[in-house]
């Protein structure tokens, strides 16, 4: 799935590890993709169906730690794996491609 809201800038990758019962609507817990932090007690309003990003969408990529501007390339599937070709302008300014995990990228919200 991804997580955002309205105002939100990024939608973020996550990964279901349960539900909170005790509340009307039922909300739930999650891994975030790329932090592996705990995410609890989310309301339904923000969690939306994950599709893979088309070719030129726009994200930022966690690159060695750093989230960067990048352009969505081309993607591969393996199973529920998605694997993301993605370019990016490196810290020499040299526009660069690499294979991300889904995990890695963070697609950018247009209005």
């Amino acid at each position: 799935v991804e997580l955002y809201g309205e105002g939100s800038y990024f939608a973020t990758p996550a990964i279901i590890t349960g539900n909170y019962e005790k509340t009307t609507p039922m909300k739930y817990h999650f891994k975030h993709a790329t932090t592996y932090a705990r995410l609890t007690r989310v309301d339904p309003e923000f969690i939306h169906p994950y599709d893979v990003y088309e070719d030129g969408t726009e994200a930022h990529c966690n690159v060695v730690g750093v989230l960067t501007p990048c352009t969505i390339k081309s993607h591969s599937t393996k199973g529920n794996f998605i694997l993301y070709q993605v370019s990016y302008v490196n810290e020499e300014n040299e526009k660069v491609q690499r294979h991300l995990p889904f995990s890695k990228v963070q697609r950018v919200i247009s209005d």
